[in-house]
């Protein structure tokens, strides 16, 4: 988007030099017409002076004209006596000069000139004054631009002004931005006036910016609104967790016992067993649920501490143990002691542990899992988890990272919500990483997500279109 900024200096300063040009022309035009009157004058006062000389001492008048008298480069005179020239200055031709009375143009001596005629009847007597037109311009152009040259001159001057009185003009709304920039995720707490105003630094007039003050009441509006959306959401999930996890117990509860008197009594449990698995089902489905909850952006809470991701594989292959065993699958870890990395205490460990649980559920029995770790360069650690199972066609990759879906629907054995994936493919994205899927050296899957060490936004920062960290978007985030 175009700065505001640059388009508001761009649109005065174009103005500016507009209006300036159009002055200058306009005084150009104006001072030339000015000049061109006063040269005019001139001539007549020239003309008017040697007549009058000729007049009053009409004999002496020649010594009254030294040759020396005169003498401008700029002027033409010559003076005649019924018809006869008996004066002329070194600019005038030798020739008689043949104009009309008054103000005309004439070409004598390679040249334009300006000329003034004035007679005298009662005398005889007939001056005429000239002047080149060259020289006229010219001494008009150094008047006229000696007025333009300020103006001129001054135009960068009147840049940079305009350049800090915008800067100044935008600097609440710019400080307003970054206070806004600096909330937290779960800061929604409304923005007031002496925020606003210690913000935009106007302390000393105590006012705030009457154009900041509906932006001020529409952005505490979104706030408020935004706080009731998100307690809702939040009781929702406290009062699903609340309301269907304890009956889904009880019920656990009860099959167990149902189970175990069927049993005494040698009943089959067939239709027991189908019942019990669609209720583990429909409680793992509600933990994931929750889990892909707390993982979305918008309610993404949590701060990134440094972790030891390492150290994290390590936990959740103790905690995951138990099943592993229980089918006697080979779990094996490879790679550093410890990877110290950006992120969030809850997502990592979630993320881990939905690629093994996953790799847990669907390799057979007697199987391997192999979870490597390596540090590419000095910028990234990538996780990978390879499992010995059935795998994924390549034609599903991007479908089982749709919420819900289920390789093969319900006619897998294995019990699921389809939402694992799903969810560490959002923690991925959260941590500006990419998470891939292959085909694993081990004959089935292969889980690859590439993190980077160091975060460079705040998850608070994070857009809600998250983007995969060495993508070209990702690098564009990262330079701002």
């Amino acid at each position: 988007m175009r700065s505001i900024r640059s388009y508001l200096v761009t649109v005065l300063i174009a103005l500016l030099t507009l209006t300036s040009f159009l002055a200058a022309l306009q005084g150009y035009r104006h001072s030339s017409e000015q000049a061109g009157r006063m040269f005019d004058e001139d001539l007549q006062v020239l003309a008017a002076s040697l007549l009058d000389l000729y007049q009053e001492a009409p004999s002496a008048a020649p010594a009254l004209l030294p040759s020396d008298v005169y003498q401008s480069g700029l002027n033409a005179v010559q003076v005649f006596r019924h018809g006869q020239l008996i004066y002329r200055n070194h600019s005038a031709p030798a020739r008689p000069i043949d104009v009309a009375s008054g103000f005309s143009e004439q070409n004598f001596l390679g040249q334009r000139w300006r000329t003034y005629r004035i007679e005298d009847a009662a005398s005889g007597l007939t001056v005429i004054s000239a002047q080149p037109l060259h020289g006229r311009q010219n001494l008009a152009d150094e008047v006229v631009l000696a007025s333009i040259y300020p103006v001129v001159l001054s135009l960068p001057l009147q840049v940079l002004l305009i350049w800090w009185v915008v800067s100044r003009g935008l600097q609440p709304l710019r400080r307003l931005a970054e206070q806004l920039s600096a909330k937290k995720a779960d800061d929604l707490s409304p923005l007031t006036l002496d925020e606003a105003t210690a913000a935009t630094n106007l302390q000393q007039t105590g006012t705030v910016p009457r154009e900041l003050v509906p932006v001020l009441h529409t952005t505490n509006h979104l706030f408020a609104r935004l706080r009731l959306a998100f307690e809702r959401e939040k009781r929702f999930a406290a009062d699903v967790a609340h309301e269907l996890r304890t009956p889904l117990s009880v019920l656990q509860v009860q099959l167990f016992n149902a189970e175990q008197r069927w049993l005494e009594a040698k009943l089959p449990v067939d239709e027991l067993s189908a019942l019990k698995g669609g209720v583990e089902r429909m409680s793992h489905l509600i933990e994931q649920i929750l889990l892909l909850n707390r993982t979305n952006p918008e309610q993404f809470h949590a701060r990134l501490q440094t972790l030891d991701l390492a150290e994290v594989c390590r936990t959740q292959i103790v905690e995951l143990y138990p099943k592993f065993e229980q089918k006697q699958q080979d779990i094996s870890l490879i790679g550093d002691d410890s990877i110290m990395l950006m992120g969030d205490a809850f997502a990592l460990p979630l993320l881990v542990r939905n690629l093994l649980g996953n790799a847990n559920k669907y390799t057979p029995e007697g199987g391997a899992i192999q979870l490597q770790l390596s540090q590419i360069g000095n910028d990234s650690v990538q996780l990978t988890v390879a499992d010995s199972g059935p795998g994924i066609a390549a034609d599903e990759y991007d479908k089982v990272f749709q919420r819900f879906y289920r390789v093969g629907g319900d006619r897998q054995s294995e019990t699921g919500s389809g939402l694992g994936l799903a969810i560490c493919q959002e923690i991925a994205r959260l941590h500006q990483g990419q998470l891939q899927l292959g085909r694993s050296v081990l004959g089935g899957l292969q889980v690859t997500v590439a993190l980077p060490l160091q975060q460079s936004v705040t998850f608070s920062q994070v857009d809600l279109t998250a983007v995969p960290y060495g993508s070209p978007a990702a690098q564009q985030s990262r330079e701002v």
